[in-house]
């Protein structure tokens, strides 16, 4: 298991830990030794349990809250919840997540073109020869420049 995984349920688990009690945990380990007709009752009682606890919790103590997480981008916090979807949400959990990909890769490319536009105030061509003065390097000299290939 990786880093990330790990951190995942210690989240989960940061927030359960929070909002329950022993009694409650006690409940749900005797779950499963009760019969079924019993387990759905007891199922019902330890949530409602739980939400009890919840809102005395927060109101006893009004400034409670999780450790925050650094500002994350959008891909890592769609990377987070992908083991929690349906195979349908993960679809698109995965599209959102190459949406934001793409628009960070633009706004990289982006602050790189102004990085050159500074770099050259004389003008700054994309190797067209509209307006532009012809003695400007195009992208093939820039790359040539800095020691890239195209």
């Amino acid at each position: 298991m990786n880093m990330e995984e790990q951190k995942q349920p210690d989240k989960i688990q940061a927030f359960d830990a929070l909002f329950t009690t022993n009694q409650i945990q006690i409940c749900k380990l005797l779950l499963s030794y009760l019969e079924p007709s019993m387990q759905k009752s007891l199922a019902i009682y330890i949530k409602y349990m739980e939400f009890r606890y919840t809102l005395s919790y927060l109101q006893k103590h009004p400034k409670t809250f999780l450790p925050t997480v650094p500002q994350s981008d959008a891909e890592h916090i769609c990377s987070e919840i992908l083991p929690f979807c349906s195979p349908n949400q993960k679809k698109q959990v995965e599209q959102f997540a190459g949406m934001f990909s793409n628009l960070k890769n633009v706004t990289e490319m982006m602050e790189t073109i102004n990085m050159m536009k500074e770099m050259f105030p004389e003008g700054f061509s994309f190797g067209d020869t509209g307006n532009c003065d012809s003695s400007m390097p195009d992208m093939a000299q820039l790359f040539q420049m800095f020691g890239g290939s195209i």
